[in-house]
């Protein structure tokens, strides 16, 4: 047998009978110490380099799903052992085929007993329990972690047809998503197990809730450590409580943010009195506890729901910021706590919001709720920072000058940025994104490295509101810059003196539309030779 598994831009992994070959393209220059002189490496040379450093090892995963694969094969040769011996008896049944694989396993391997159970564990899952999710694991989808991570995610569910619906919905949905992240892989599988098994996710759920504790440990000579487990919802509020009152001192106190916390939390435990530390005549400190409470005011944990959910009639998961998605009883039971607010988000407003006021550069409120709930985090590819303490990003840049002529101010047109990515697209040069939305009104994002190294995904709670990818845009799909924008600047240099057709925020627009109007010629020629994505 010679099975080719993956290709891709001069790599390959090679499956024969007795060996696994890999083959693995390495750019010119990365072999030595030395690497490329910096002026003769190209823009292709340099997205080589940048896709060898970050995805060189997707193929980890294969190597361990047939690692897995021979751990199983042991597995299942001492089972069939048992079952055809007569002679059980307690010992037997004590050291079970599994506890005898994980002993083997683990005295080769050098690990603890544990450990090797723990292996053995999951080369079960990956064949018996979740087989679609282990063979994302082998195709270089899922890295090791991810799957290891999904295993433990589904192992409360013990149906087994209910889990074999689950493992392949969520092999289909995280095969469609594009550009993964270990959010974004935990967050998808959360979802689908608690939508389709929400006791599986209630008893994880209270599984973890068993293990609040309190625990001091020492650090080092006068320094302590103390962990608090809480809920996810108390321990947001508390951190808020502890960041009202850090925030309040003043510039000139010399404590770094963490100490300033710490010292925080220790007044709210001991009910001690906090204190700047800038020992300045003029301290502008803002520690009354009219400023605090104010401050203590703006904490808030957003959830994002259905009314269906609420009411009972569906089992459609909600998601918590900061969290992913939760089960739908978890969120009829945050809906009941004295301290939450309830504020219903009509999909109508929204989609009249963008049809009608596309030209404003603010959004209405009801379209600012709308794409934090949609993007649930930053948009760029492995960052996790939830949306709410995220800017709002245009994608293509909005005109003030001429609001017509650039992006609008709509849902396929805005996203969450946090601030240092924000400040990355805006100022650093060769950042590029784009969002689009497909013929079946799913709603994609792409980030372009400087290198030309572009990463697409899907909006990860589309989900939870689908009607945001079937919004019927009025301003079209193509922004630019027109001639009335690209003229010359009513300051005119006096004389002779060299002018600028535009300005450099001008140019770097008119860069990033070039940049995008390629990205979508040759993701257009793509979806023509290789389907619908992903690709």
């Amino acid at each position: 047998m010679n099975m080719q598994v993956r290709e891709h831009s001069g790599s390959s992994v090679v499956v024969d009978d007795g060996s696994i070959v890999i083959r693995i393209g390495c750019p010119a220059g990365s072999t030595d110490g030395s690497g490329p002189d910096a002026a003769a490496v190209s823009r292709a040379d340099r997205a080589a380099l940048l896709n060898f450093a970050a995805r060189a090892d997707c193929y980890q995963g294969l190597v361990m799903w047939h690692r897995y694969q021979a751990v199983y094969s042991l597995y299942r040769a001492k089972q069939a052992e048992s079952e055809a011996d007569a002679s059980v008896d307690a010992y037997t049944r004590l050291f079970d085929p599994q506890c005898q694989t994980a002993a083997s396993y683990a005295t080769a391997a050098g690990v603890r007993q544990y450990a090797g159970e723990l292996f053995v564990d999951r080369a079960i899952a990956c064949f018996e329990r979740i087989p679609a999710i282990g063979r994302l694991m082998r195709d270089g989808i899922l890295n090791v972690c991810w799957f290891v991570r999904a295993v433990e995610q589904t192992a409360l569910v013990d149906d087994g047809d209910l889990l074999a619906f689950i493992d392949a919905e969520i092999a289909h949905r995280l095969a469609g998503m594009g550009g993964l992240s270990a959010n974004r892989v935990e967050s998808t599988v959360a979802a689908i197990v608690a939508e389709h098994d929400p006791d599986a996710a209630t008893l994880t759920r209270e599984q973890v809730a068993s293990s609040k504790k309190v625990s001091v440990t020492p650090v080092a000579d006068g320094v302590s450590e103390m962990v608090i487990v809480g809920s996810t919802e108390d321990a947001a509020i508390s951190l808020g409580a502890i960041n009202a009152l850090a925030d309040g001192v003043c510039p000139f106190d010399p404590r770094t943010k963490q100490a300033r916390r710490s010292d925080a939390a220790t007044a709210l435990l001991q009910q001690s009195q906090f204190t700047c530390l800038c020992e300045r005549d003029d301290c502008v400190s803002e520690l009354a506890p009219a400023q605090i409470d104010a401050r203590r005011a703006q904490v808030m944990i957003h959830v994002v729901v259905r009314k269906q959910t609420l009411d009972g009639v569906s089992q459609l998961p909600a998601y918590e910021e900061g969290v992913g998605p939760i089960s739908a009883r978890h969120a009829r039971e945050l809906v009941r706590r004295p301290d939450a607010v309830i504020r219903e988000l009509d999909l109508d407003t929204v989609i009249a919001d963008c049809t009608r006021h596309a030209g404003r550069y603010r959004p209405s409120a009801a379209v600012d709720t709308a794409v934090r709930a949609l993007f649930g985090t930053c948009t760029v590819a492995g960052c996790d920072r939830p949306a709410w303490k995220s800017d709002l990003d245009h994608v293509v840049e909005f005109d003030h000058r001429d609001p017509g002529n650039g992006g609008p101010t709509c849902v396929c047109n805005l996203n969450p940025k946090c601030r240092f990515h924000h400040g990355v697209k805006t100022h650093a040069e060769g950042w590029v994104d784009d969002q689009i939305v497909d013929a079946n009104g799913v709603i994609w994002t792409e980030v372009t490295t400087p290198e030309g190294v572009t990463v697409r995904r899907q909006a990860m709670n589309l989900w939870l509101l689908p009607e945001l990818g079937h919004i019927q845009c009025r301003h079209g799909v193509s922004f630019g810059v027109s001639d009335s924008s690209a003229t010359r600047p009513e300051n005119r240099h006096a004389g002779n003196e060299p002018e600028r057709r535009l300005t450099r925020t001008q140019a770097k627009h008119r860069y990033r539309m070039q940049r995008r109007a390629a990205n979508r010629r040759r993701r257009e020629i793509a979806t023509v030779t290789d389907g619908e994505p992903p690709f």
